[in-house]
């Protein structure tokens, strides 16, 4: 039998030590599931060992993070025990309490790859003195199962000392055992993150499907939302004449669509609800925006498509009661795995604040659209 084989003090106790970790944590997800017992009540006969949050991990997450940290508690105890045991021959009761808070400490070890995630999840706090808030429970509940469970490994240790020179070369290996926990709690780190990425992608593509949100790509649920400027970033309030129609007087109104082999086209008019007439002159300026509200990096070029023509800029009078339109043209665009379109922003021209509209259009980051002039409405044209 090989000196690993014999240093009972590591294997036996460390893979029982495992196995409760992995169980006790099994059990109380499923019996906190069941409902049939209160969480706060299940939590003190059978902690919480592993978050029982990550039931909504993904496969093969789902497998692969609960194995792994279960892999880091093995030899995080293995390497503690071997620590702490090195007098073999000491008393039984010392010994014993001694594994006992081996085992306590390993579990709050073992968490720390949670603890982390919590944080990371929770940061920014909302004050710098909360910021280790959210892994505070995570560490109590860990404490607590070693306090609840770890006399059952602790007992085992005690129950026969290992011979002199299986405890020295157990001891020499003691530093590549270190190194080896190092690099187990990280990889549960890094798997734990990868883990719960993957589900909140996966979740926030389950909402958008709810919701209807079937075109293009689903934004990344961890990008923050970078709506577009309220008001055109480059718009001159030099350019903009007293004589126009304002926003007291004046509103763009969202037309129909309409569409051909490979074209699109989007109508907006402007409506002078005001008793008086007012002035337009140019193009009307748009922004776009993703499911998330984040704005799109779509080219905007003045100028007629394959469904609209363009007039031309020059001022047109838009009577009182009377019309204005602007047509938005382009070419189909391919949105599979591209964030498309779910809200058109829209100003009579630059320098005004913009307003939106939710509509879902196959426009995605990096496309091109073309939009008219503005020019009087055939509404008022031919109105009697």
């Amino acid at each position: 039998m090989s000196s690993w084989g014999r240093v009972r003090l590591g294997w036996g106790p460390s893979l029982v030590v495992a196995l409760l970790w992995l169980g006790s944590s099994g059990a109380f997800a499923y019996l906190a599931g069941q409902e049939r017992i209160p969480r706060q009540v299940l939590a003190h006969v059978l902690p919480e060992s592993m978050p029982s949050s990550l039931v909504y991990l993904t496969f093969p997450w789902i497998v692969v993070v609960p194995l792994l940290s279960t892999v880091a508690v093995f030899l995080v105890h293995l390497l503690l025990a071997g620590l702490v045991d090195r007098d073999a021959s000491g008393p039984r009761p010392t010994r014993f309490l001694a594994l006992w808070f081996v085992a306590v400490v390993t579990g709050v070890l073992a968490t720390a790859p949670f603890a982390l995630s919590a944080i990371i999840t929770a940061f920014p706090p909302s004050r710098a003195a909360f910021i280790l808030d959210p892994a505070g429970s995570l560490i109590l509940q860990s404490g607590y199962w070693g306090l609840l469970l770890g006399w059952i490994p602790a007992l085992l240790g005690v129950r026969r000392a290992a011979p002199e020179s299986v405890a020295v070369a157990s001891r020499r290996r003691l530093p590549v055992l270190a190194g080896v926990v190092v690099l187990a709690l990280g990889l549960s780190t890094l798997t734990l993150g990868a883990g719960a990425r993957a589900a909140r992608v996966a979740s926030a593509e389950a909402s958008a499907v709810a919701e209807g949100e079937t075109l293009g790509a689903v934004p990344d649920p961890d990008v923050e939302s970078t709506p577009p400027p309220t008001i055109a970033p480059d718009a001159d309030p030099d350019d903009i004449d007293p004589t126009w129609c304002t926003p007291e007087q004046a509103t763009p109104l969202l037309g129909e669509t309409d569409a051909a082999t490979g074209h699109r086209v989007l109508t907006i008019e402007v409506m002078n609800f005001s008793d008086t007439p007012c002035v337009l002159d140019g193009y009307p300026d748009l922004a776009f925006a993703d499911a998330d509200g984040s704005a799109i990096d779509v080219t905007v070029t003045h100028g007629g498509s394959f469904m609209a023509e363009d007039p031309g800029a020059m001022p047109i009078t838009v009577p009182a009661q009377g019309y204005g339109v602007t047509r938005i043209g382009w070419n189909a665009m391919a949105t599979d795995g591209e964030l498309a379109t779910y809200t058109l922003y829209s100003a009579l021209y630059p320098g005004l604040e913009r307003g939106s509209w939710p509509i879902t259009l196959d426009i995605v980051a990096g496309g091109e659209v073309f939009v008219t002039a503005w020019a009087v409405s055939d509404v008022y044209q031919n109105s009697p």
